[in-house]
């Protein structure tokens, strides 16, 4: 059976992305694959009636210079916000969570 934890970090990184957007600031949000890409989109369509969400780009690690170290992206301009969604990062580094929590 699939876990479906449902704790609302996904639904809380979005509104920070809509609030940053609000401030002015460039927002990425960074996705796992192209799947959980339209998913989080259209999250940010259901929390936001506005024309904001365009402004937020929900883009693949693949698609865009991620630096993994500082969650930035490579030669960005200083206002731009980067989100990294829970997902993507337990998906590309399962096993150094794995690791992490071993003797937990």
């Amino acid at each position: 059976m699939k876990d479906l934890r449902r704790t609302g970090r996904t639904t809380r990184m979005l509104i920070d992305a809509v609030s940053c957007a609000r401030e002015g600031k460039a927002v990425y949000v960074i996705a796992a694959n192209r799947q959980e890409q339209g998913r989080l989109q259209r999250l940010l369509w259901e929390l936001t009636d506005d024309q904001l969400c365009h402004g937020i780009k929900v883009e693949t690690p693949s698609s865009v210079g991620l630096d993994w170290n500082s969650f930035t992206l490579i030669g960005a301009h200083p206002n731009c916000v980067v989100l990294v969604d829970h997902f993507t990062i337990e998906r590309l580094f399962a096993t150094q969570l794995h690791e992490l929590h071993r003797y937990d």
